[in-house]
């Protein structure tokens, strides 16, 4: 079966939890430039910000909660596929989409305390986090033969709303100091791309998403459908 104990309080469970929530913390404040003692302006208009302090409010806050009341342990499968999704996501775009360009960008940064936050920092937010939250919810997390094919649909409300959040932004408040532009991400920026080609992005964006959802949550029905 795809979890080893349906408790929160399983050994296995405790530490991993533990780990996601330091990391979390590690990675967000050290990508904030928060020992540097600058903390960085629009920090939350990245979605890598946003998903890493979901994983961070659920993990710390919200699942003690949902374990600890018998009623509301019908919810658990389903949050905690969406919080896996949606820190999936960051780890996917980033990995896809994004790192090669940072690749360079780091490759011509001098060897210097800067140098090695950045490297730390996205190592944390953009593969530890992600990876962790996997492990849980594959080795930890109860009640998966509960998901429907709707969770492949619901978890994608967090990415539409962050970029409903990015787009209204935008023409309001200006430029994303760390971005150049008031879009944080390439492949959102209407100016640069027009609104044809980002809408063609963010429609495929959604698309594999909602697949991705959709395998998994296929791929898991079927295991836990065998006896055992």
């Amino acid at each position: 079966m795809l979890a080893v104990h349906s408790s929160l309080s399983s050994r296995l469970g405790t530490v991993l939890c533990a780990l996601i929530v330091i990391a979390c913390v590690i990675g967000l404040t050290m990508h904030r430039d928060f020992y540097a003692l600058r903390l960085r302006k629009d920090f939350f208009c990245f979605y890598t910000n946003v998903s890493n302090l979901i994983v961070l409010i659920y993990f710390a806050a919200v699942s003690p909660r949902l374990y600890a009341s018998q009623s509301l342990h019908p919810l658990i499968p389903h949050a905690e596929f969406a919080v896996t999704m949606q820190i999936l996501l960051t780890l996917s775009v980033f990995h896809l989409v994004l790192f090669p360009a940072v690749r360079e960008t780091i490759r011509k940064m001098p060897r210097t305390r800067a140098y090695m936050i950045v490297c730390t920092d996205n190592l944390f937010i953009h593969y530890l986090v992600p990876l962790g939250v996997l492990a849980y919810w594959l080795l930890c997390s109860p009640g998966k033969e509960t998901l429907t094919y709707g969770d492949a649909l619901y978890w994608m409300a967090i990415p539409t709303l962050y970029a409903a959040y990015i787009f209204i932004r935008a023409p309001r408040r200006g430029i994303i100091e760390e971005a150049g532009s008031p879009y944080p991400y390439p492949f959102m920026d209407v100016q640069a791309l027009g609104t044809t080609r980002v809408a063609a992005y963010c429609a495929l964006l959604y698309a594999a998403g909602t697949a991705a959802g959709l395998f998994i949550i296929t791929t898991v029905r079927a295991v836990c459908a065998f006896p055992g």
